[in-house]
C-alpha cells in the first residue's frame, strides 16, 4: 500500500514545512512552460494578490516559475494555504510523507486514498501543499466524470476516488482519476455513489 523509499524521501521533504507561511525556498514554483510566462503577472493558480493575471487555468499550475518568484517575493502574491483547513493527524498513515486525504490531487498523494482519511493527515498534506506537490480537487460543479481509460473501466463499479459510496471499488488509486466515466456516471445517476471532491 506504502512505498517506503518514496514515502521517506517525501517525509523528509513534507518534514522540512511547518504550519507558519511558507517563504520563497520553501515553494516549487515549478517551470515556464505556460504560454503566459514571464508577462509580469503570476499566472499560477495556486497564488493569490495582486499581482496575479486576471484570468487563471489549472493547466498554468506550476509553469509560471519566474512571474510568480518574483511576485512572491516582492509579497505581492500568497499561496492560498491559510483558506485550506488540513484538520488533524488522526489517520494511521499521518506524518509517512504522503497525502492521504482524498480532497487533494497531485505527485504527493498516496497511491490508495479512503474516504476514512479526509481531514486526518494535516502535516503531511500542508507540506505537500505548501511545496505545490499537491493541491486541492476541483469545486463541485467544475468536474468532469473524465474517460473509461481505467483498466477497471465498464466492470459495474465506480473506481474514481473522486466518489464516495455503495457502488464504489473496496480498493481507489488516484491514477484512476477521471478514468472510469461509465460506471461513475451510471452509479451517480441512479444515486449510489456522491461526488465528494
Amino acid at each position: 500500500m506504502k512505498k517506503p523509499i518514496s514515502a521517506v524521501c517525501a517525509f523528509a521533504m513534507a518534514a522540512t514545512f511547518t504550519a507558519a507561511p511558507a517563504h520563497a525556498q520553501e515553494v516549487n514554483f515549478g517551470n515556464n512552460s505556460s504560454t503566459w510566462s514571464n508577462d509580469g503577472e503570476c499566472d499560477d493558480p495556486r497564488f493569490e494578490g495582486s499581482g496575479m493575471a486576471a484570468t487563471l487555468l489549472d493547466e498554468d499550475t506550476m509553469s509560471d516559475a519566474n512571474d510568480c518568484r518574483a511576485l512572491y517575493d516582492a509579497g505581492r502574491i500568497r499561496l492560498l494555504t491559510r483558506y485550506v483547513d488540513f484538520g488533524d493527524n488522526s489517520s494511521q498513515w499521518a506524518n509517512d510523507g504522503e497525502c492521504d486525504d482524498p480532497r487533494f490531487t497531485g505527485r504527493g498523494m498516496a497511491a490508495t486514498l479512503l474516504d476514512e482519511d479526509r481531514l486526518r493527515d494535516a502535516t503531511d498534506c500542508r507540506g505537500l501543499y505548501q511545496s505545490g506537490a499537491i493541491q486541492m480537487r476541483r469545486a463541485a460543479g467544475s468536474w468532469s466524470f473524465g474517460d473509461d481509460s481505467s483498466q477497471w473501466a465498464n466492470d459495474g463499479e465506480c473506481d474514481d476516488p473522486r466518489f464516495a459510496g455503495d457502488g464504489m471499488a473496496s480498493v481507489l488509486l488516484e491514477e484512476d482519476t477521471m478514468r472510469d466515466a461509465s460506471d461513475c456516471r451510471a452509479l451517480y445517476n441512479a444515486g449510489r455513489i456522491r461526488y465528494k471532491g
